[in-house]
């Protein structure tokens, strides 16, 4: 507490140093007993013009003054926080500048426009922990973002952009999950039919394989339907790093779950894909740590407009 109001006493003065042009003081009685007192500017009416600091129990005000109200540039602590506006003034309300807050858990920084000390209109705030930074640019509405986006960046990697209309999330993405883009199939066909290796049979149960190129790389991967993220075999990404195969490491570690149990991986992104008719741009797999499973899960599927699987001739239909 000591330290806090040595802070305050030393703001108290800089601003003083600051805004020092005139030393006339005034002092302020409120209705609750409390005193005010400003240093700087006053008019024959000893109303607060030009430059002066006023300073109370809750916060200081410094800068221009105009009959009595903060004009122009300015200034406003908020002495129980020490949270700080700044920017441009008009008769004593703040329109566009910054605000600052700063905690042992967490930093706060806006920059915009304002409407009753609140974020209101365009603007950029900016949270940071430890553990993650929230950037929000758009258009705010009492203090909440009501139009733009919304991305969150964690220390572990993992990226979440949120898309914000009306105050609403309408689209949600992350950097660790597969999504459909047109931009990333490439191929003229509308469609493209991939044949689908078998094994086993009806009575022990069969198996369904799609193959897949990697530049010069081939490498076959379990059709599954119930698996959620793609992967990528222990075995088959030491082969696919031997014969020189390069990927970005997104440097994110997950677990997934399945009726094998837990399964520990990395997800990578590799930059070009065969398959069918198709080059896939940029996907993301999940190199498995613990097992030699390659499996083709629904992510994949969401990469398309529409898969189809005929299980009759053992196909998967993609459309672009």
């Amino acid at each position: 507490m000591n330290g806090l109001k040595l802070a305050s006493v030393l703001l108290i003065s800089q601003i003083n140093l600051l805004y020092a042009q005139c030393n006339d003081t005034k002092t302020i009685t409120y209705t609750d007993g409390s005193i005010g007192t400003y240093v700087g500017c006053l008019d024959d009416y000893e109303n607060f013009e030009g430059k002066g600091t006023l300073t109370n129990d809750a916060y200081i005000k410094s800068g221009n003054w105009k009959q009595g109200n903060l004009e122009g540039e300015g200034t406003l602590t908020v002495l129980s926080d020490n949270s700080v506006f700044q920017g441009d003034w008009e008769n004593d309300k703040l329109v566009s500048g910054t605000y600052t807050m700063r905690t042992e858990e967490f930093k706060l920084d806006y920059i915009g426009q304002f409407k009753n000390l609140k974020f209101h209109g365009t603007g950029k705030r900016t949270f940071t922990t430890p553990s993650y930074t929230e950037i929000q640019d758009g258009d705010f509405f009492n203090d909440a973002l009501f139009e733009g986006t919304e991305t969150t960046t964690y220390t572990t990697g993992l990226i979440i952009i949120n898309n914000v209309q009306k105050g609403d999330v309408i689209l949600s993405k992350r950097n660790d999950r597969n999504y459909y883009d047109p931009n990333k199939v490439i191929g003229d066909e509308i469609f493209s039919k991939v044949l689908l290796d078998v094994e086993g049979d009806q009575n022990e149960g069969k198996t369904f394989f799609v193959n897949m190129n990697i530049g010069e790389f081939e490498g076959k991967w379990v059709f599954d339907s119930g698996a959620q993220l793609t992967s990528i075999g222990k075995r088959m990404f030491d082969r696919l790093k031997q014969e020189g195969v390069t990927f970005k490491d997104l440097n994110l570690n997950i677990q997934t779950f399945g009726v094998g149990g837990v399964s520990n991986g990395n997800l990578v992104i590799i930059e070009n894909i065969n398959v069918g008719d198709y080059l896939i741009k940029d996907f993301i797999f999940k190199v498995n740590l613990d097992n030699n499973f390659s499996l083709l899960g629904m992510d994949f599927m969401d990469t398309f407009s529409n898969v189809i699987w005929n299980k009759r001739d053992s196909s998967l239909m993609l459309y672009k």
